[in-house]
Formats: structure tokens, C-alpha cells, sequence
């Protein structure tokens, strides 16, 4: 396998929640990435084409299904049940970004003003690792169902489709913007002013339409917050997958179990 793969090209154009075009080298404020990112959700071949959309789903739930049996450990450990659940549910499992998304495209001008700069950046981090884990899980579905031509999947369809696709590179800076956006959730809500600023905002956030991405990264905080320290979980998580990733390239048997 080639190391040195990056994965499905990062979009340089995109259309903004606006209908506007955005270039990646053209992002100067917060407010663009964030629009660049939606940009790219946006883009996803299953938002205009239901029967890959169908296939896409398909395998998302074979892939929250593996995830969970890996990380059945945490599961059944009561420190780590409830942010291993935040992960699966939210993050790496594939969080559904449709309503989310438009209420961001909404209130995103509100949002900038509203919430903490600090606690914006985490949500940028959450939406580009978003848009990431679609464009690579949209890719293993064309692998496995037009390439490959599967109809049912299997284990072994999906370890020979991912190194096939190889993508080694992009699958480590997915697990990079992990670590990122779980390292940023874990050290805000441990700052009484960020935390305090954005517990405050928490009504006008509402008022202003934003109440789906208030509630998630709430979500995030209050998994967070019990834990004393999220290092431990992360490192357990995020090296996990990240020796997945290398055992899957590498061409290890059972990469799953490495």
C-alpha cells in the first residue's frame, strides 16, 4: 500500500450556505471555514443521488456497528460509557449534519457573535471533521458497491475496499481532527470564563435559531466535564483507531483486532 495516499481531493471550490463560491485559499475569517465546511458537506454526491445515498447509509451502519465492537471496552466501562457514546453517536460514527447544517447556514453571522470564539473554533473543527468522514465513507461506498460490485457487506468486503481505496494519510488527519475537536471540548469546559460565557448564551442561542448546535456541543461539555481529564480516553480511542488504520494499510490479517 502507498503511505504517501491522501484520499478524496479536498474540494477547492465550494458553495457557500449563501449559494456563493469559496476557495479553500480565499478562507480569511472564522465564519469562512465554517462556511467552507458546510460548503463540503453540501457537496456529497448523496445529497443529490438517493440510491448511493441508500448504499451510503448502508454502510455507515455496518461501520457504527464495528465501532462499536471495538470499543466495547469503553462501552462497558462506567468513566468512559457516556463520551465513548458521544463519540460513536456523534463524531466519528458519522454525525448527521442536516438540520444542523441549516441552522447553522441560518445564524452562522448570530453564532460568530453569540458563543465564545474559543467554542466556535471547536465547531468549525467538528464540521471539517464532518465533511472528511463523508467524503471517505463516500468513497468506500463507491469502492465497495460500483467498483467491487458487492451486494451484501461483509468484513472482508470492507478491509480489501479500504486498501484498495488507501487512504492512509487522510484516515490519520480524520483521526487528527478527533483528537482536536475532543482535546478542545475537554480543555473548554474546563475554563470557568468559556465555560461560564457560554452557559450565559445558552438562552440567546435559542432565541436566535442555534439550538441545534448549542445542544451538541453541550452534549460535548457535559460528557466531558465528569471525567477530571479526557486524556486518558483519548489516547485510548484515538490509538485504537489509529493502529486499525495502519493494520488495514499495512495488509496485517485481522486488521480489525491488531
Amino acid at each position: 500500500m502507498n503511505a504517501a495516499s491522501t484520499g478524496p481531493q479536498t474540494p477547492d471550490l465550494v458553495y457557500t450556505p449563501e449559494g456563493q463560491p469559496l476557495r479553500k485559499e480565499d478562507i480569511k475569517t472564522l465564519a469562512d471555514e465554517m462556511r467552507y465546511e458546510l460548503g463540503r458537506y453540501r457537496a456529497w454526491r448523496g445529497h443529490h443521488d438517493a440510491a448511493f445515498q441508500e448504499k451510503f447509509v448502508t454502510l455507515q451502519k455496518w461501520l457504527a456497528g464495528r465501532l462499536t465492537r471495538t470499543h466495547a471496552d469503553l462501552l462497558e466501562d462506567p468513566r468512559y460509557r457516556e463520551v465513548t457514546q458521544f463519540f460513536l453517536s456523534d463524531l466519528y460514527g458519522g454525525l448527521d449534519l442536516t438540520e444542523l447544517a441549516r441552522e447553522v447556514e441560518r445564524a452562522l453571522p448570530i453564532a460568530t457573535r453569540l458563543l465564545p470564539d474559543s467554542v466556535m473554533r471547536t465547531s468549525a473543527v467538528a464540521l471539517e471533521l464532518n465533511a472528511i468522514t463523508g467524503e471517505l465513507d463516500e468513497a468506500l461506498t463507491t469502492m465497495l458497491f460500483e467498483t467491487m460490485g458487492i451486494t451484501d457487506i461483509t468484513e472482508a468486503a470492507v478491509i480489501e475496499a479500504y486498501r484498495a481505496c488507501d487512504y492512509q494519510a487522510a484516515r490519520h488527519h480524520q483521526l487528527d481532527l478527533l483528537a482536536e475537536l475532543g482535546g478542545g471540548l475537554d480543555r473548554y469546559v474546563r475554563s470557568r470564563v468559556i465555560y461560564a460565557t457560554f452557559k450565559i448564551a445558552h438562552r440567546p442561542a435559542k432565541m436566535a435559531g442555534l439550538g441545534g448546535l448549542y445542544d451538541f456541543l453541550d452534549r460535548g461539555f457535559a460528557v466531558m466535564r465528569p471525567m477530571g481529564s479526557a486524556q486518558d480516553f483519548l489516547n485510548q480511542f484515538i490509538g485504537k483507531e489509529r493502529a486499525i488504520v495502519d493494520a488495514l494499510c499495512a495488509g496485517t490479517p485481522d486488521p480489525f483486532n491488531p
